[in-house]
């Protein structure tokens, strides 16, 4: 049985925000969690207005009976410790970047936000994750596996980028995802968004969250998973067809 003191509660307005968002605290793919519904929201008149989804979330497969209790928990990494760690997972790093670019390539490493960002110099490399978001994914999650002498989780997030192609996407999603909450809410009409990348989902998903005008649905499975971005709807008002955006 999962252990209390290992769960997390996370609140959103919708089931996805909330796991996208317990996947971002657990610095884990929204594939290694596991969760229980603690609250689907109100069941009032009024409901929709102050709907929230709460859950309880963890990472899979945790050997719970294994682990330290609370007292004898591991000490935080000291800022030489995290230092050392930052510059170790930036060269292996510039080690798999340079192996897939076929020549040496160098990678900057900077803590911000929570987030080691290990960018990659390199016009070939920065093409692939343009291509494909996955790339950058799949970098994480060996990263993530690298350091195993920790015996702990991460103190940071490890964020991979390519001269800073990531980070503008972020930026250009939430300036999008602003741009059509505006439109959702003025025209009332829901818009279906065709993104094939749920990292782009999961940055609009994390953008919208605490707006109260209007919330984010993912709708299909597989390949034809989409974002929707609903209006929340006074009483009386009448439900408005879809709109496409992209």
């Amino acid at each position: 049985m999962q252990s209390q003191s290992h769960e997390i509660r996370v609140t959103a307005k919708t089931l996805d925000g909330a796991l996208t968002e317990a996947a971002r605290q657990l610095a884990v793919q929204e594939e290694q969690l596991d969760y229980r519904m603690v609250s689907q929201g109100g069941t009032g008149i009024f409901s929709f207005l102050t709907k929230k989804v709460e859950i309880a979330a963890w990472k899979k497969d945790v050997n719970f009976d294994s682990m330290m209790s609370d007292e004898q928990e591991l000490e935080e990494l000291s800022p030489q410790e995290i230092d050392a760690l930052k510059n170790d997972l930036r060269k292996f790093c510039q080690e798999i970047c340079s192996y897939i670019a076929g020549r040496k390539i160098e990678v900057s490493a900077e803590l911000d936000d929570g987030r080691l960002i290990l960018d990659c110099d390199d016009d070939y490399l920065a093409a692939q994750m343009l291509k494909n978001s996955k790339l950058a994914e799949a970098l994480e999650h060996i990263l993530r596996k690298k350091p195993r002498h920790l015996k702990r989780e991460l103190p940071f997030r490890i964020f991979i980028d390519v001269q800073g192609v990531r980070r503008r996407r972020e930026t250009d999603l939430v300036e999008l995802a602003k741009d059509l909450s505006e439109k959702v809410h003025e025209n009332k009409r829901p818009i279906v968004l065709n993104y094939k990348s749920s990292y782009d989902r999961k940055i609009i998903h994390m953008a919208l969250d605490k707006d109260e005008r209007v919330y984010t649905k993912s709708i299909g499975t597989g390949p034809n998973r989409k974002l929707m971005i609903l209006p929340i709807r006074k009483k009386g008002e009448e439900a408005i067809e879809l709109g496409d955006e992209g």
